[in-house]
C-alpha cells in the first residue's frame, strides 16, 4: 500500500512538472490550484487501473504494455473533458504528456526494480555465505 501511495505523488509530481514546462512553453503565466487535485486524482485513478491490468496475466510484454499506455490515454482524455483541460492543453499535447510520463515512470520502476534485485541478491549471497561456516 505504501509504494502504491509513493507511486501515486510521484508520478503526480512528475506529472506537475511536465505541464508547468508545457505551460512555459505556450506562454502559460499561472496554473491553477484544482489542476493539481485533478492531475492527483486522475493519477490515483491511473494507478488503480493498471494495478488491475498487472493482475491479469497476459503473457505477453508488448499487449500488456500497449494496454497500459491504451489506459493511461483514455483516462487522460476522460479527464481532459471531465475537467475541461482541452480549453488549455491541446489534446495530441495531452497524449504525449502522457506517453512520456508513462515512460518516465517506467524507467524510474527499472531502476527501483534494478536495486531490489541487487538487495535480494545481497540477501542470499550473505545467507549462503552463513551456511557455510
Amino acid at each position: 500500500m505504501r509504494k502504491f501511495a509513493v507511486n501515486i505523488f510521484a508520478t503526480t509530481g512528475i506529472s506537475l512538472v511536465l505541464l508547468s514546462l508545457t505551460a512555459l512553453f505556450f506562454q502559460a503565466e499561472f496554473i491553477c490550484v484544482w489542476t493539481v487535485f485533478q492531475v492527483l486524482g486522475t493519477n490515483t485513478a491511473a494507478h488503480t487501473g493498471l494495478y488491475f491490468l498487472g493482475k491479469s496475466e497476459i503473457g505477453n510484454v508488448m499487449i500488456e504494455i500497449m494496454l497500459h499506455i491504451g489506459l493511461v490515454i483514455m483516462l487522460l482524455l476522460g479527464a481532459g473533458a471531465l475537467f475541461q483541460w482541452f480549453t488549455s492543453t491541446p489534446v495530441p499535447v495531452l497524449v504525449m504528456m502522457g506517453f512520456v510520463i508513462y515512460l518516465i515512470s517506467a524507467v524510474l520502476d527499472l531502476f527501483y526494480m534494478k536495486r531490489e534485485a541487487r538487495e535480494i541478491n545481497a540477501l542470499i549471497k550473505k545467507r549462503n555465505h552463513e551456511k557455510e561456516f
